[in-house]
């Protein structure tokens, strides 16, 4: 038997009961119908990089509210979307700076596969259709996002409607320029999450893997894609994880802290010579695709608000000041039997725990994870990685404390 309600997101439906409903939201605090006041340890999936109810951007969407709210975008322009692309524009490295709005993370990577293809075909370059990826790839759950995405648990009903592309390991240099010594003049696209392989287990990659990913692209005329969804706006410790490897992509998806966390919105942003493909004597060379929101001007005002709020608050030396706190408890980590490949980059801290067959389904992290939100912390482990991802507003104190109930707990099991 089955009542009315919300279907959750990921979650087994079967018996599930929610962790409570939150009725505030305020810096890097829930609070709870009960009274209960919990720290959010993981940004409510990792968007809210500022905090929650910003005054700045909550301002700025009530400001943009009530001058104008949805504008058509494919027959219409308006100031919040100028002004946001040409901002992105300025902080984007190279020449990123044609912007293409549209609604999420999932879509964004959508719209960056079909750009590519497309930019492809409208040059008569047919012979270039393999797309590269990388094993434990997670891009997002639209048919293409998944399609780049590693086959698994999340995609693994819908095989026969994803398409065929060529996973090479992450982080692995030699592996990448065997490939593109034998099929470099036949690749399309590559894309990948710089630095940091978010929903497939925190993997990290070196620098030098997209420096030479980058080269490699270069040398045999590839396209390549930067996934900065999660990474992007500071949660790599730079504003984008790519300039970490002083690279340049062709296209660059964005979304997630974009708003701050306020708002949904996604971006993908290429270079002029991929935007020059689109352009021709008639409309069938265009893009033609588009979302109802696309630009969506309360949208973008949030993000403008976020953006400023980089420079007011000195966001990145907050994002600094987290990594030398996870550097400091790092050993502590290590030297418990039970964990392994503790690790950090900018706001995020990981590790795997021992006790369980490993991979997403793996009940062991959840078990940290019950015992902690008992203490007032949540956090949601990928199956035995657990991670912490907090705002980065948060204190040094609250953080402290965060770490401290998350070793407690990863010993105590």
């Amino acid at each position: 038997m089955t009542t009315t309600g919300i279907w959750h997101p990921f979650t087994q439906m079967k018996s599930f009961e929610p962790l409570g409903a939150v009725v505030e939201a305020k810096g890097a605090w829930l609070t709870l119908s009960d009274g209960r006041r919990i720290l959010d340890g993981i940004s409510s999936w990792w968007v809210t990089n500022h905090g929650h109810s910003h005054p700045k951007i909550a301002k700025a969407i009530s400001d943009q509210a009530h001058q104008f709210d949805q504008v058509i975008l494919a027959d219409f322009g308006h100031g919040p979307a100028a002004q946001l692309a040409e901002r992105l524009a300025d902080i984007l490295p190279g020449e990123l700076q044609h912007v293409f709005y549209s609604d999420d993370g999932s879509t964004s990577v959508e719209v960056a596969i079909k750009m590519t293809v497309q930019a492809r075909a409208n040059q008569n370059e047919g012979h270039r259709k393999r797309i590269v990826t990388f094993d434990g790839a997670y891009h997002g759950d639209t048919v293409g996002a998944m399609s780049v995405s590693a086959r698994g648990v999340f995609n693994e009903a819908f095989q026969h409607l994803l398409f065929d592309v060529d996973s090479l390991p992450y982080n692995d240099i030699p592996a990448l320029q065997s490939f593109f010594a034998e099929h470099g003049a036949e690749v399309n696209a590559v894309i990948v999450e710089p630095l940091i392989q978010g929903a497939g287990g925190m993997r990290f990659s070196t620098p030098d893997f997209i420096a030479e990913l980058d080269r490699l692209c270069e040398q045999h005329g590839a396209y390549w894609i930067a996934d900065e969804v999660m990474t992007g706006l500071g949660r790599a410790g730079t504003m984008f994880a790519v300039q970490q490897a002083n690279a340049v992509p062709d296209v660059i998806c964005v979304s997630k802290g974009i708003t701050g966390g306020t708002l949904p919105l996604g971006l993908t942003i290429c270079n002029p010579e991929i935007y020059a493909r689109f352009l021709g004597a008639d409309k069938s060379q265009a893009f033609l695709h588009g979302h109802s929101y696309t630009g969506n001007p309360i949208a973008c005002a949030a993000a403008l608000a976020s953006l400023e709020l980089f420079q007011e608050e000195q966001t990145l030396d907050r994002v600094a000041q987290i990594t030398s706190r996870y550097e400091h408890i790092a050993s502590q980590f290590a030297a418990l039997p039970n964990t392994k490949n503790i690790r950090y980059r900018g706001g995020i801290f990981a590790y795997e725990v021992d006790g369980g067959g490993g991979g997403y389904l793996d009940p062991t992290g959840r078990k940290i994870r019950d015992k902690v939100f008992e203490q007032g912390l949540y956090i949601r482990p990928l199956g035995n990685t657990v991670y912490l991802m907090p705002p980065f507003c948060i204190s040094t104190e609250d953080l402290d404390w965060a770490l401290g109930l998350m070793l407690e707990a990863t010993r105590d099991l």
